[in-house]
């Protein structure tokens, strides 16, 4: 018996900080993303924190791994030069990112080394593929 169901979007990406870099990442988020935290529900890991991000959310969760190298999570933004001044004036690195016609983009990394993508679309493409195209 075969179930149809469709994925309804994206609910929250988790980003990792070890224990020590814990009030620093989480610092970062709202200081220099400018995110806002909420509160976290009965039941989930007293360590960490949660943001509001539009709709949906990001968790910062305290693990010793670290990140991969080119796992990241993308943030579109509205203002791309505002979020780039906030970040130099942050002290952040910025990593340039290769062309996409359309996007401008760059990469930066919170305290903990998780690599975030921020872009601004200035272009709407046509981007999800027909079912002949794979």
């Amino acid at each position: 018996m075969s179930e149809h169901f469709r994925v309804l979007g994206l609910d929250h990406v988790n980003v990792t900080a070890p224990e020590e870099l814990e009030s620093e990442v989480v610092e970062w988020y709202q200081s220099c993303l400018g995110l806002t935290r909420i509160r976290k529900p009965d039941g989930t890991r007293p360590k960490g924190a949660w943001f509001e991000l539009g709709a949906q959310e990001l968790h910062v969760s305290v693990d010793a791994h670290n990140p991969h190298q080119v796992a990241h999570l993308g943030l579109l933004v509205d203002d791309f030069e505002s979020v780039v001044a906030r970040l130099r004036d942050s002290g952040c690195h910025l990593e340039q990112a290769s062309s996409i016609p359309g996007r401008r983009r760059c990469y930066t990394r919170d305290p903990a080394g998780n690599r975030i993508e921020i872009a601004f679309i200035e272009e709407p493409s046509a981007h999800i593929l027909s079912e002949e195209q794979g």
